[in-house]
């Protein structure tokens, strides 16, 4: 008698559970459905052209970047930042990679929790930003921005008080 107790409270709980609409069912929730044939219009052609002008390879745009921390027992605040970096399509055909033309290194001042010490810093991190961005049709290393050597250094620097 427990056992069927058991199995019937179950199944209400199973049967009463509503699905929350944030998150998938299963896989067929990630099938990108396959593109639907319209006629050709002047409305589609703008914003065809719309779409394709924002694409193009151009001014940096802003995109999230996460900062990394130098140890597993470090956490950082903040854990990530927007800095402008070179995305974007090189040519109609897709040819070529978006790189950065000129670059600069902006210092983000962060805090620093080490939990092993239960002690909180300030430092700063050193992050690459995009300036200016061009097309290059060559491999991705021989398109990268001309590179100047700097010492070695952390991943970010604490500051003196």
């Amino acid at each position: 008698m427990a056992k069927i107790i058991v199995c019937l409270v179950l199944f209400v709980v199973v049967a009463g559970h509503k699905h929350h609409p944030k998150f998938p069912r299963s896989t067929e929730d990630y099938i990108i459905p396959m593109p639907k044939k319209v006629a050709c219009s002047g409305a589609n052609e703008r914003e065809r052209g719309n779409i394709i002008e924002q694409s193009k390879c151009g001014d940096p745009k802003e995109v999230f970047e996460y900062l990394k921390v130098k140890a597993a027992h470090e956490q950082i605040s903040p854990r990530a930042v927007w800095v402008k970096r070179c995305v974007g399509l090189c040519e109609y055909e897709n040819e070529g990679t978006c790189v950065a033309t000129e670059t600069v290194i902006r210092h983000i001042p962060i805090r620093i929790y080490n939990a092993k010490t239960n002690r909180e810093t300030c430092a700063t991190y050193p992050i690459v930003e995009h300036v200016s961005c061009g097309c290059c049709s060559l491999s991705p290393e021989e398109c990268a921005a001309p590179r100047v050597y700097n010492p070695p250094e952390p991943e970010y620097e604490v500051e003196s008080v």
